[in-house]
């Protein structure tokens, strides 16, 4: 940007010619500084990123089930393009491996246990001053090529928004699931980042996970000592994490959490209690670190 005067010397000048003069001063300035601007917003937008992580867990919970309770690793790579005023795209993947099988009662493949991969799509409204609605659309395929005798294998579409400010973040993510079995589940949650350092942020997350009764059914089974009895549905599980991040040197993190997970519901509660399964868990304490990257 300009911040230098420069001075004239001139005689005697009419005033139109002086008028004159400045129109074709100031008509410069401005396009040198507005094509500057523009210049430098295209240079700073950034079209493409990746991003990935891997970590050890203590446990793997998701979708307010204990599905092992034994420690795995997990490996995640996601491709995003920003399409500026037409909002973003990205694909990833997510691989699970267990690291032991004690805690799962289902015979696995340790390796890849699981993997899912999807895509996404999201379009950000700007509502105020560092409020930013998050509104977004996914299909995602979870499938389980280390499990010896079947296993569970969804076909899932999303719908999620978060409202992103500089206080409390609330969101809520609904998923629909179309196979094995159709059934709803909704996600809904708060969380707050605390910067510590320059470098050093806590963030603390609480979320309930929902369900109706075919989604309650798929995942714990049918209600004990009457199968054809329904789950009431709604609230059945809760979760509070703390995850700190350290950013090490450019493009590399550090991380490591620790949460609480316990269900809530009475008919969750009575079916895990029946259940002879050793993930049958109606509460843990788990944590895990890992590393992340992005470009």
């Amino acid at each position: 940007m300009w911040n230098r005067q420069r001075g004239w010397k001139y005689g005697i000048i009419s005033i139109q010619a002086m008028k004159q003069i400045y129109f074709v001063i100031a008509t410069a300035l401005f396009w040198t500084g507005t094509s500057g601007v523009a210049v430098a917003e295209e240079s700073e937008h950034k079209w493409f990123s990746l991003k990935a992580y891997a970590d050890v867990e203590s446990a793997y919970i998701c979708r307010g089930c204990v599905w092992d309770s034994s420690p795995f690793t997990s490996q995640y790579v996601e491709g995003e393009a920003d399409m500026d005023v037409f909002g973003r795209a990205n694909v990833y993947v997510w691989t699970m491996s267990a690291l032991s099988d004690d805690g799962h009662s289902t015979p696995m493949r340790r390796a890849f246990s699981e993997v899912d991969y999807g895509i996404r799509y999201f379009y950000d409204i700007t509502l105020a001053e560092d409020w930013v609605l998050v509104n977004g659309v996914a299909r995602q395929w979870v499938t389980n090529p280390g499990v010896r005798h079947g296993g569970h294998s969804f076909i899932d579409w999303w719908a999620m928004q978060t409202l992103r400010n500089p206080y409390l973040t609330p969101y809520w993510r609904m998923r629909y699931s179309r196979h094995p079995y159709q059934s709803v589940s909704w996600v809904v949650g708060v969380r707050r980042e605390f910067p510590l350092t320059e470098d050093l942020t806590l963030t603390a997350d609480f979320f309930g996970d929902l369900g109706d009764n075919r989604n309650c059914q798929g995942l714990f089974g049918p209600k004990p000592n009457n199968e054809y009895s329904r789950y009431h549905g709604g609230l059945y599980a809760l979760s509070f994490c703390l995850r700190l991040d350290y950013r090490l040197i450019d493009h590399v993190t550090l991380f490591a959490f620790v949460g609480q997970f316990g269900i809530v519901s009475d008919d969750v509660r009575e079916a895990l209690r029946a259940s002879s399964a050793k993930e049958a868990r109606s509460d843990l304490t788990y944590g895990g670190v890992g590393v992340a990257l992005d470009f």
